[in-house]
């Protein structure tokens, strides 16, 4: 029986981390549920056990970071394999076959191991969704949701042709949000270069000269060189800080509190904040749509599309819906107690709920924030950029007046 590796909070909001045997992942999460734990990631745990909390646990996840970053299962990979594999399927070839084929047409050795060993699981007589629940570091709950309402309602192809839209959707968003970002980037660079320039080369050596000089220093001269002293003779205190709050960082969002600070602090953010919601919001209704059109009862279909959302803060909202209409609430008079869920969404949601068209409102919602997206991307950089100038003039003018400053007043006492 495999040994699975879990991490799960708490009710008080503490994180566990143990292993635990079983069958398959859903085993795990439902033993986890039954200690009123709420699970976060599971996945196989290593040979030699689980990896202790600590230093050592930091050092595995940055190899299986770097591992997956080298050679791991991209999302060009997943879109590939999900078009040809739901292009298969349409074709009547069965379930079996078709992986057996993507096992050897993959380009990925690791992504062909894997398909190797669902192959055998699938063979042996366990589900799709299950058998791809055994890699859930490239198989999401998403995508193993997906797969499973294709088993139940034996539309597998559509849920696969689905899986491949839904990937190139997020690489689009990716791509666009990366050459948005592109000059942002460069100018953020360029104001750490400039500062660190000027404090390394340029301050030390005005340094000398006023402290041979009887003038009063301004006080922004003065922050300027304690400044650059504690820069210069701290360095490798400042990078083991840096590193350490790194770490620090990285431990702290394990706990629930601190993770939906974070989600919450994200929808909050001028720009970024406005640009993630819309990307919640499409990918939050398409789902929903797509799960309704497909017959899944809409309690269901909203705790299955909490599963599209990566925001803490809207997976809880969206759990929140799925209880408030169990008790029989209507979608929009639930979405409508969360601020988070735009007037838009709600509007819609209530035309779409009156008329019977539920499913044809929630695409429709999706299209606009898709389109509403594409918007806001083509234009962030020229919304960040007047920002991070301003910094940076502001930045390297402030060192230029305390450096410039001082040389003005001991020039006029020379004249004087």
């Amino acid at each position: 029986m495999p040994l699975f590796r879990y991490e799960a909070i708490s009710a008080g909001g503490k994180l566990h981390i143990g292993t635990h045997d079983a069958d398959i992942v859903q085993q795990v999460e439902a033993w986890l549920v039954e200690k009123g734990m709420t699970p976060v990631h599971i996945d196989l745990a290593p040979e030699h056990g689980i990896t202790p909390p600590g230093i050592s646990r930091f050092i595995e996840d940055i190899k299986l970071a770097v591992t997956d970053r080298l050679g791991g299962v991209t999302i060009d990979d997943l879109i590939l394999f999900c078009r040809q594999i739901g292009t298969m399927l349409s074709a009547g070839v069965a379930v079996l076959p078709a992986l057996e084929i993507m096992t050897r047409q993959t380009s990925n050795p690791k992504l062909g191991k894997f398909l190797e060993n669902i192959s055998v699981e699938v063979e042996a007589g366990t589900s799709m969704s299950e058998a791809f629940s055994l890699f859930p570091r490239t198989f999401n709950k998403l995508f193993i949701n997906i797969i499973r309402i294709g088993e139940e309602t034996g539309t597998l192809n559509n849920s696969f042709d689905y899986l491949a839209t839904l990937y190139e959707n997020e690489k689009d968003v990716r791509e666009r949000i990366k050459t948005a970002t592109r000059y942002p980037k460069i100018v953020i660079i360029a104001i750490v270069g400039a500062v660190i320039f000027l404090m390394s080369f340029v301050v030390p050596k005005f340094v000398g000269l006023f402290s041979k000089s009887k003038a009063a220093l301004p006080l922004a001269t003065k922050i300027l060189i304690t400044l650059s002293d504690f820069f210069a003779h701290n360095l490798l205190l400042i990078a083991t800080s840096a590193v350490l709050l790194s770490i620090g960082w990285a431990y702290a969002q394990q706990y629930q509190g601190v993770a939906l600070a974070r989600d919450r602090f994200i929808l909050r953010l001028p720009v970024l904040g406005t640009l993630s919601t819309k990307i919640y919001m499409s990918r939050f209704c398409r789902v929903l749509a797509i799960l309704g059109r497909s017959g899944i009862d809409i309690v269901n279909a909203l705790r299955l599309a909490a599963s599209a959302l990566d925001n803490l803060v809207l997976y809880y909202i969206a759990e929140e819906l799925q209880q408030d209409v169990e008790e029989g609430i209507t979608i929009n008079a639930a979405m409508a107690r969360h601020p988070e869920f735009p007037p838009m969404v709600v509007q819609m949601v209530a035309v779409g709920e009156e008329t019977g068209e539920l499913d044809a409102m929630l695409d429709k919602v999706a299209d606009y924030y898709e389109a509403e997206t594409n918007y806001t991307i083509k234009n962030l950089s020229t919304l960040i950029e007047p920002i991070l100038l301003l910094v940076m003039g502001l930045v390297v003018g402030l060192i230029a007046l305390a450096i410039f400053s001082p040389m003005w007043d001991m020039m006029n006492v020379m004249r004087g």
